[in-house]
């Protein structure tokens, strides 16, 4: 089979004369179905962005068997995939459904058959009727015969009609859908290709898709584009991550509205991995619009290269480093002084290592780099209520209570190292008594303490280390002969802490609380957590 498609990258731009790499897939009764064969091809684009090859005449994988395929007893999908880069690492650009084969191939397992040994065949008496498929119900039918001096036609939805005169008949218009390229958790582009008005104008252009509905129509979510004629682009927006679409472009002029072809895709759950100056690796994760690191924060450097200083050592034992700092300085921060605590909860920043140097932003975004790695920032409250209210709508739209709101808490964490202690002194509370249904949205946040500014004094709990080293993150040591602010890190199994970039506001979240707390006036030499968010 000869197949031929317009290739463009992912700002749409026509990948002209390039060596690319294809890789196509038969699939069996849906555009989900099994795999009954794949093959590779590398070819090249002509000057229009044009790429020609033949199914069946490339690299097949190695239990593949094209002359296998049994034709005549399901229906098939054409699945593809490309690599602009002449690679293997394989972009989906649509699944389309077979709707003919050729003959030769359908031939094969008739060899010795005729019309009245086909499954389901449609039955018509008389002289002249017409045998069509219909691809919406996959099914043959059979439209009677019509009368002398009768027309026939085709309506907007492709069933063929007849009709008396086709003078100064009005005619829908035609259009196709291109691809769907951009895809996000939240957002997709969908190119589209209106081929002729039809014989009005055109009123309304876009896109619809559905969940449900495998031909989506304008009666679902849609997108208005104008009315203009020939190629356009759609930008759609709203979509949940990790969920499959049917999409398909739509044209409407004055006799009616005529659908492209349909296109399946599933949104990512992720933007895939973040890779900071220190060479740690982040993964990531959709909510909403959003897409936010699933780990905290553990570099050193600011994405220029520039250290972020680590707090001084007053002394170091097993538990943790003792530090401290002069005129709030940016430091870091890490608990028992080991790479395990450091790579499973990251680091603890002061609020100017989070900044570096730039003024507090309550906008959404909040377009402050400061320690994040390059096309990420660091979340605003603003950002923060944003992720809130889609978990609970409406619980605090402007997020102007400060205090512990809604129950997204155990969504949004892993229950692994939170506090389970039953004694008195301590609430048995959410994370005891719950142990389902966490981390449904892949957050995966775990408690990781803070460090909070003791004036004039240390802190020593060596008497207390059963218990304490699972609670704080116990300091050791004595002071030295002048006044220092010294950092007590705590809640290492209690609470996790995130900085935002709105001066003297954070989130916690507390092992015996169900909701998460805007906290105000905090502040700026404690050290707490860091989750980045994708540029948008």
């Amino acid at each position: 089979m000869s197949y031929q498609a317009v290739v463009r990258d992912q700002q749409n731009h026509l990948v002209t004369n390039q060596a690319i790499g294809v890789k196509i897939s038969i699939l069996k009764n849906s555009p989900l179905g099994h795999s009954v064969y794949t093959e590779t091809h590398s070819t090249t684009t002509n000057g229009s962005g044009l790429m020609t090859i033949e199914v069946g005449a490339g690299t097949p994988t190695p239990t593949s068997i094209f002359d296998s395929i049994d034709w005549s007893r399901n229906s098939y999908y054409l699945k593809s995939e490309i690599d602009i880069t002449g690679g293997t690492n394989y972009t989906l650009i649509g699944t389309q459904q077979l709707i003919t084969v050729p003959y030769a191939f359908f031939a094969k397992s008739f060899a010795e058959g005729d019309y009245n040994r086909l499954y389901n065949t449609p039955t018509g008496n008389n002289t002249g009727d017409i045998l069509y498929w219909n691809s919406n119900d996959s099914t043959w039918h059979i439209i009677s015969a019509g009368s002398e001096g009768q027309v026939l036609t085709m309506t907007a939805n492709g069933i063929p009609q007849w009709h008396t005169t086709i003078f100064n008949q009005s005619l829908p218009p035609s259009i196709i859908t291109d691809s769907v390229f951009s895809i996000t958790g939240y957002t997709m582009r969908v190119a589209a290709t209106i081929l002729d008005p039809g014989t009005t104008g055109i009123i309304a252009s876009g896109v619809c898709w559905s969940e449900t509905n495998p031909s989506p129509s304008i009666g679902n979510n849609n997108t208005t584009d104008g009315s203009g004629t020939g190629s356009f682009v759609s930008n759609v927006a709203g979509l949940k991550s990790n969920t499959r679409y049917y999409v398909r472009a739509y044209a409407t002029n004055s006799v009616g509205t005529s659908y492209g072809n349909v296109l399946v895709i599933t949104t990512p759950t992720h933007c895939g991995t973040v890779t900071d100056y220190d060479g740690n690796v982040y993964n990531t994760v959709y909510i909403g619009r959003q897409c936010w690191f699933k780990e905290n924060l553990r570099t050193t450097h600011y994405a220029d290269g520039n250290i972020v200083q680590k707090a001084p050592n007053i002394s170091l034992t097993r538990y943790a480093d003792m530090a401290h700092t002069q005129n709030g300085n940016s430091v870091w921060y890490f608990c028992n002084h080991d790479s395990t605590t450091k790579a499973d909860r990251g680091l603890l920043y002061t609020w100017h290592a989070v900044m570096k140097g730039a003024g507090s932003s309550d906008n959404n975004p909040s377009g402050i780099l400061g320690v994040c790695p390059y096309g990420w920032h660091v979340p605003s409250s603003s950002e923060w209520c944003e992720l809130e209210n889609n978990l609970n709508p409406g619980i605090d739209i402007t997020c102007s209570n400060a205090n512990f709101r809604g129950t997204m808490a155990k969504v949004l964490a892993k229950p692994k190292y939170w506090n389970s202690y039953t004694n008195n002194s301590f609430t048995p509370g959410y994370w005891h008594t719950d142990s389902t249904g966490f981390n449904t949205t892949d957050f995966s946040l775990i408690p990781a303490g803070y460090i909070y500014e003791s004036y004039g004094s240390i802190y020593n709990y060596s008497s207390y280390d059963s218990y304490y080293d699972s609670y704080y993150c116990s300091l050791h040591g004595s002071s030295s002969n002048h006044y220092h602010y010294t950092y007590t890190p705590s809640g290492l199994t209690t609470n996790a802490y995130f900085w935002t970039s709105s001066s003297g506001k954070s989130r916690q979240i507390n092992y015996s609380e169900t909701g998460i707390k805007l906290a105000i006036n905090v502040a700026l030499t404690n050290a707490y957590s860091v989750r980045c968010i994708k540029d948008y």
